[in-house]
């Protein structure tokens, strides 16, 4: 039990209220048992209260191990501008670079199409007027409605435009220009978007290349070519990339060559309700690779048209009166007249001139399920002679795509 002298007199007290009681001469203060032993607990206790909030710390004192608390806010501002940059990095590898490969994707698609345009009816159709048909293509790709003078409201009318990418101005800024520091950004409502206003080049016979780019140097090798600016970059602003990479901006190209290939495969006439012809096709004649390579002067007559090379060909006589459309080519094969290839008859006159027609239709240059059931060597055979025949039938196929 643990007494404390009171002045001159100790009176002890219960141990239930802590009163005086009378013990002898002297008086005592009896302290009550839940008080006994917890003095270093107060002293604990009046440690933390005193203490300021935040992080608690274990600190070695008298009669063990005391908690100490220690203030540490504010360190996640801290940390959150550090990590700052690196979550900018990443929106940009994300958007940013998200945004240029979608306006890529946007660009090959117009060009693809455009290049096959064309070259469509080459030898057929004047140049200028094929450049004039892949431009169209090329609006359209980029139309709401497929009516470039009708304007661009978005996909049926709810807002919004279609383009290669978005076109983002820049302004203002602190410090050295250079850095491209705290700038404003502003959109154009009328002019969100890149729409390619094209410009045209030189023929190349045989082929037709179209091609658009945002950024970088000009290519204008290309029978049809654009350049707009750069696809900018929004959130990298805020990373450690280099200002002068954000000053460039991110530079995109897409380029598409269209090649002429031997039509391995026509259909029939394909006509309207008033039986006009729409697309010329197979008609029931047929020259020797030899006769067709020396201008097509004696035609013959063919049981029935001939639409597939590798079809064998019966002949009915010379003929004096040709129909348009696209007439077989022969050859002798093994002892058997076969299709090596198709010729273009217009106007009543085979059109075996240079550059080589190119069909606006209702041709292609894909093997057929004919060619299944040949030989490999006979089917190689036969590409062999229709390689041979000068100013054939081609058709408009992808050369280049990148």
């Amino acid at each position: 039990m643990r007494c404390v002298r009171m002045g001159s007199s100790a009176t002890p007290i219960s141990l239930e209220e802590g009163r005086p009681v009378s013990a002898g001469k002297s008086s005592f203060y009896q302290e009550p048992p839940s008080a006994l032993g917890t003095r270093s607990s107060r002293k604990r206790e009046g440690d933390l209260r005193r203490s300021p909030p935040g992080r608690i710390e274990r600190q070695r004192g008298d009669g063990g191990s005391n908690l100490r608390a220690r203030n540490r806010g504010g360190y996640v501002m801290v940390l959150f501008a550090m990590l700052l940059f690196g979550i900018m990095a990443m929106a940009a590898l994300v958007i940013d670079i998200g945004f240029a490969r979608l306006a890529q994707r946007q660009m090959q698609s117009a060009v693809d199409s455009a290049a096959l345009e064309g070259l469509r009816g080459q030898g057929i159709v004047a140049f200028a007027d094929r450049q004039s048909n892949a431009e169209d293509f090329i609006a359209w790709h980029f139309d709401d409605d497929l009516d470039a003078a009708s304007g661009d409201d978005g996909l049926a009318g709810d807002g919004g435009a279609f383009g290669a990418g978005p076109l983002v101005n820049f302004s203002g800024g602190a410090g050295d220009p250079s850095i491209h520091a705290s700038q404003w950004m502003t959109v154009d409502p009328d002019n969100a978007v890149y729409k390619p206003v094209m410009r045209r080049g030189d023929e190349t016979p045989g082929e037709f290349r179209v091609s658009i780019q945002r950024g970088g140097d000009l290519d204008d090798d290309a029978v049809l070519f654009a350049q707009g600016p750069s696809v900018p970059y929004l959130f990298a602003r805020g990373s450690l990339i280099s200002r002068q990479l954000i000053g460039a901006g991110i530079t995109v190209r897409a380029s598409s060559i269209a090649d002429a290939m031997p039509a391995v495969k026509v259909g029939l006439p394909v006509l309207d309700s008033d039986g006009d012809l729409v697309y010329p096709g197979a008609v029931a004649i047929g020259f020797t690779r030899t006769d067709w390579n020396s201008g097509g002067a004696n035609p013959f007559i063919v049981d029935t048209p001939r639409t597939v090379v590798g079809q064998s060909v019966v002949t009915a006589g010379m003929a004096s009166i040709l129909p348009d459309g696209y007439a077989a080519i022969f050859e002798d094969v093994s002892g058997v007249d076969r299709v090596i290839g198709f010729g273009l008859v217009s106007g009543g006159v085979p059109i075996a001139t240079s550059p080589p027609s190119v069909a606006t239709g209702n041709a292609v240059n894909r093997l057929s399920e004919v060619w299944a059931d040949l030989d490999p060597a006979f089917r190689d055979d036969l590409l062999s002679r229709a390689a041979a025949i000068r100013n054939g039938l081609y058709v408009a196929a992808p050369k280049a795509l990148r």
